[in-house]
């Protein structure tokens, strides 16, 4: 008989992990996920599994479906308008705050994570690209040191995380060229303590990327009926 300590533990270890795969866009939006596939990638045993997935479909991060499975959900466009308008304010506070807190050490991770970032572009390797992504961003608001802050910045990416799909390789490649490389003036940002250029950067970046993703969705969703 399994302890049920064993299998709280197990369980949140679960959830802890498909919730970090969901920030950084390791599931597409509308991607099934099965409690047999999930059991197997984890080498556990269903019951955990089940729990966890149970937790984000009442938490409103998946969709229940049948056959013991669940589905990333699928956004409409006024759904990721009001995402991006919520993003812009809390993670650009958390943005300013890790600022105020930064030395050099810290700015010299961001480098590093921004260098890894630029080689996996290169190479369009997009998962390696879109842990990077959430690397990045979760590196530096973790340095505002503001747990309730962070519990609702992780929220709005099990949101929104899966749509980062939609932005490799296109977008992706375009604001490199428009935008140079913002993640390295972050970086000069957070090293000289200039909470107002981090936070700018980061405004940017929210707002161009989800304004993108919402006009692909309005654009698919215009379309759809058209193929019907």
């Amino acid at each position: 008989m399994v302890d049920p300590a064993d299998l709280r533990m197990l369980r949140d270890r679960v959830y802890e992990q498909l919730g970090e795969l969901i920030r950084s866009g390791q599931f597409a939006p509308g991607e099934k996920l099965t409690i047999r596939n999930l059991a197997k990638d984890f080498e556990m045993s269903p019951t955990p599994v089940r729990e966890a997935l149970y937790r984000l479909i009442s938490e409103g991060v998946l969709l229940s479906e049948a056959n013991r499975s669940a589905l990333i959900p699928l956004l409409t466009r006024e759904q990721i308008c009001e995402l991006r308008d919520i993003r812009l304010h809390v993670e650009c506070f958390a943005a300013e705050r890790a600022a105020q807190r930064g030395t050099p050490e810290f700015a010299g991770k961001l480098r590093a994570i921004s260098d890894q970032l630029k080689k996996a572009s290169a190479e369009r390797d997009r998962r390696a690209y879109l842990v990077l992504v959430y690397r990045f961003q979760f590196e530096l608001y973790g340095e505002c040191r503001m747990s309730n802050l962070l519990k609702i910045i992780n929220s709005l990416w099990l949101k929104s995380g899966p749509y980062l799909n939609l932005l490799f390789p296109h977008y992706v490649s375009s604001i490199s060229t428009a935008r140079g490389d913002w993640r390295q003036r972050i970086a000069v940002g957070v090293e000289t303590q200039d909470s107002a250029v981090v936070a700018e950067e980061i405004k940017r970046d929210i707002g161009q990327s989800l304004t993108h993703i919402a006009n692909i969705v309005d654009a698919a969703a215009i379309l759809s009926p058209i193929r019907g």
